[in-house]
């Protein structure tokens, strides 16, 4: 973890720190790895502060960014971070999605998150419906997105972006691994499950934002929003807050 992510150059008296552990269990990669894992902690964190405080999420979320335009990368190897494009696309995927506009009863909800991967500036909003035994749909995510100047392949792009979408859910909902005596209990899916239809979104809408920048990659950058932005609705939806993964961990039923 870098001291460079998010909100670690916007928040005064900001202290980020991470334990190695080690692991004697051979990994495999991800996608996304580490900016899964950071994206939906800290746009969690920053979403039960905006609940707190009695903000709209959103504002909120522009409020931490500031107006400081562009930020430098901090060390040798630090990332330089352009505020306004963040912004950009934070406001076009709530102009998207209505943020604000819909009346939800309880039960559904709207929520959002963003994160800047892999060069890529990315933000959603996710609606769901939970029923009040915990059922969770995903109804529609709503996906903007910076990567620079030009697509070359627009359907390739979208399948990118809606690929993240479905593998980020399906991570999130019901993928784990557990351990005993030194071995994986899981052994096919029938105990490790992938997302069906059934579970996965009726809409994922994707808008590309073309700006003057050098293309970047898409592969990886939409995936880390997923799940701060579903949790995040959970919570709008129901009260309930998602404090571990995967959601199967979490009794989401309401009353």
């Amino acid at each position: 973890m870098s001291g460079d992510e998010f909100p670690g150059r916007w928040v005064e008296n900001c202290l980020l720190e991470q334990t190695p552990l080690e692991c004697n269990i051979p990994m495999g990669p991800w996608r996304a790895p580490r900016s899964n894992v950071l994206a939906w902690v800290f746009h969690s964190f920053i979403d039960e502060l905006a609940h707190a405080a009695g903000r709209d999420p959103l504002a909120f979320r522009l409020e931490i960014l500031g107006d400081k335009g562009f930020i430098p990368g901090t060390g040798q190897q630090g990332i330089p971070y352009d505020v306004n494009r963040m912004k950009h696309v934070l406001l076009h995927v709530a102009e998207k999605a209505d943020w604000g506009k819909k009346t939800f009863p309880r039960g559904q909800g709207q929520g959002i998150a963003f994160h800047f991967s892999h060069l890529g500036y990315i933000a959603q909003v996710a609606e769901v419906t939970v029923s009040k035994e915990g059922k969770l749909k995903v109804d529609r995510v709503v996906v903007a997105t910076d990567i620079g100047a030009q697509i070359v392949n627009l359907s390739g792009a979208e399948n990118q972006v809606q690929g993240s979408v479905i593998d980020g859910l399906g991570a999130l909902m019901f993928q784990e691994l557990n351990i005993e005596k030194g071995r994986i209990v899981q052994s096919n899916f029938g105990d490790y499950p992938m997302i069906r239809i059934a579970d996965a979104p009726t809409r994922v809408d994707v808008h590309f934002l073309k700006t003057d920048y050098p293309v970047t990659g898409l592969g990886e950058p939409a995936l880390p929003p997923l799940a701060p932005a579903v949790c995040n609705a959970i919570f709008a939806a129901t009260g309930v807050r998602a404090r571990q993964l995967p959601l199967l961990r979490t009794d989401l039923s309401w009353s």
